[in-house]
């Protein structure tokens, strides 16, 4: 059975890369840490004094970043109700860079539960991603014509505004609002 973060993106050099920019990007910049991908195995981890930390994954990876301190930028906890927002990728989804996302949340909130569907970009296929008790999985629930427009992601459960406020962030998308 493939990784919930395979599903959303087979394991290929380029995406192991964009996962790991994506990584950078999202990681603290006062952490010191510093990601790549390394080669068809994973990701290297290092810090400013050149110490390296190997991930076989992406939970591994977040896992390790937060062992040492790192959170994720501009990260507030996830409060509020249980609700369900919309956000919209004009360009269609990074699936590199949500899977990212989706690891650093179970990461940085491990109480939480939240469910996001989300459109594939090449419109294949709908994808439902769940964090619960700091755990992602990710399964195909959907053909295109039953699921969401194909640039709108769904963020469900408690706290899911704050949830989609920095999915927006992040991925440099609008919340559209509760649906």
């Amino acid at each position: 059975m493939p990784r919930w973060e395979d599903i959303l993106a087979p394991p290929t050099r380029s995406v192991l890369a964009a996962r790991a920019a994506s990584t950078d990007r999202l990681l603290d910049g006062g952490s010191g840490l510093r990601v790549r991908s390394w080669l068809s195995a994973g990701y290297l981890l290092s810090d400013r004094v050149g110490r390296t930390a190997h991930a076989a994954d992406l939970d591994a990876l977040w896992r390790a970043a937060g062992e040492r301190g790192a959170r994720p930028k501009g990260w507030r906890p996830l409060r509020g109700a249980d609700t369900t927002m919309s956000v919209e990728a004009p360009g269609g989804w990074d699936l590199a860079a949500a899977a990212v996302w989706f690891a650093a949340v179970a990461r940085a909130e491990p109480d939480t539960s939240l469910e996001i569907t989300l459109p594939d970009p090449a419109g294949a296929r709908t994808l439902l991603v769940t964090i619960d008790s700091g755990a992602v999985r990710a399964v195909v629930v959907t053909d295109p014509p039953d699921g969401p427009p194909e640039a709108t992601a769904l963020v469900s459960g408690a706290g899911a505004a704050e949830a989609a406020r920095h999915l927006e962030e992040f991925g440099g998308r609008r919340p559209r609002g509760p649906v």
